[in-house]
């Protein structure tokens, strides 16, 4: 069964380190995808999809609470 990523609201909750640790984590993961999608070993393409938006997901609550730094 396919691996539940957690939510935007899951996400906020973490501290800026485990966002930054996370990033890491998806980035590699997605790295990963993009070998096995090279030689024709990755069944589920959507995952390519899916890897990309969380990374997404992450990069922005990154950038948001930055900026919230920065106004206090």
């Amino acid at each position: 069964m396919a691996e539940k990523r957690p939510t935007a609201k899951a996400l906020r909750a973490l501290p800026a380190d485990d966002l930054t640790a996370q990033l890491g984590k998806l980035r590699q993961e997605l790295w990963q995808h993009r070998l096995k999608a090279r030689d024709g070993s990755l069944q589920q393409t959507h995952v390519l999809l899916a890897a990309r938006r969380q990374i997404a997901r992450v990069q922005t609550l990154l950038r948001e609470s930055a900026a919230q730094q920065k106004t206090t």
